[in-house]
């Protein structure tokens, strides 16, 4: 049995529009995430030169392409529960 027959049909629209705010969420986030970790990483930051290491600006770049795969993941909630 599918998740999709599982949810009540009144919640279906509830968990599709979850999904899609998931979604926003995650691409917004990680937008700005992964491009924060990118100007920290390039050292394009107002910040004092070697304020931040490089290990530091992948980790903010990693958490950045992570939360875009949150993203990806409220998109396909979003599909399954509208269709």
């Amino acid at each position: 049995m599918a998740i999709r027959e599982q949810v009540p049909k009144p919640l279906r629209g509830p968990a599709g529009f979850a999904s899609l705010a998931v979604m926003l969420l995650g691409i917004v986030v990680g937008y700005i995430l992964t491009t924060v970790g990118l100007t920290l990483y390039f050292g394009l930051d107002p910040i004092e030169q070697g304020a931040v290491s490089t290990v530091e600006s992948i980790s903010v770049i990693a958490i950045g392409v992570g939360t875009f795969g949150l993203g990806y993941l409220g998109w396909r909630g979003f599909n399954y529960f509208a269709y």
